[in-house]
């Protein structure tokens, strides 16, 4: 199986969960949330993207439509219905194909220090400056088609309000795959996600580099919310996941 699904607990409120990774992540990123919302007796679905995870030998089927169709073809095998699926980062260009492929599905969309893209539009010239586009294309030529960051710049990019010697640094560092290149160029038809009336919610975290706050609040207009604030870094799903879950169960 390619997804980590849980579902100890039997409540009248259980409510099902897909968490959706970004970059060089995986499934293992949501490892503390997943537990969490366990605990509270919630199934939980959260897939290893085409590239990623345990399914990194997979990276030459990398591309936006494979990983959504992925996410989605984890929710049908469970058979979810009416579920909060949760995209972070690079993940908020995956679930809206999401939800255009199984809108039975799909009950909440939220967006977690994520890129929200216009139609028609490249992760690669939505969210970076034209300067920085050529390191990106650069360590993709010298990768063979994929992108790894240097540690010390992922830890600065993403985990910043955590020790470079915490755990779940070294965890978490020890775990980054290459990140294939394809998702972050092609251009993404999503006029139907936006003809669609899907409740979203937009995550801003208050101290992100990768997606800034200034970045993240255009983001959340385009999506027509206001954005729910966290006060850390890239990743709250690893530095405040009891924050992070108490927005989640709160929708």
């Amino acid at each position: 199986m390619d997804a980590h699904v849980s579902r100890r607990g039997d409540g009248a409120r259980q409510r099902p969960f897909v968490l959706v990774h970004g970059m060089s992540h995986g499934a293992w990123a949501w490892d503390a949330v997943r537990a969490r919302l366990e605990r509270a007796g919630h199934r939980v679905v959260a897939p290893d993207l085409p590239g990623h995870g345990r399914r990194a030998h997979e990276r030459w089927r990398a591309s936006v439509d494979a990983y959504a169709r992925a996410v989605a073809g984890a929710m049908a095998q469970e058979g979810l219905h009416d579920a909060v699926v949760v995209g972070h980062s690079m993940g908020g260009v995956v679930i809206p194909r999401v939800a255009e492929l199984a809108p039975a599905r799909v009950g909440h969309l939220v967006f977690l220090a994520a890129v929200v893209l216009p139609s028609g539009a490249s992760l690669l010239e939505t969210h970076l400056a034209a300067s920085a586009r050529p390191l990106l294309r650069g360590l993709a030529a010298s990768g063979a088609g994929t992108i790894q960051y240097p540690a010390a710049l992922e830890w600065a990019r993403w985990l910043s309000d955590l020790p470079p010697g915490d755990p779940r640094v070294v965890s978490a560092l020890s775990q980054m795959t290459p990140q294939p290149l394809r998702p972050w160029i092609e251009r993404v038809d999503s006029s139907r996600f936006w003809a669609m009336r899907v409740p979203c919610t937009y995550i801003r975290c208050l101290r992100d580099v990768a997606v800034a706050p200034a970045k993240a609040a255009e983001y959340a207009a385009r999506l027509g919310v206001t954005p729910i604030d966290l006060d850390c870094a890239h990743e709250p799903m690893l530095s405040r996941p009891d924050e992070l879950v108490g927005i989640l169960t709160r929708l």
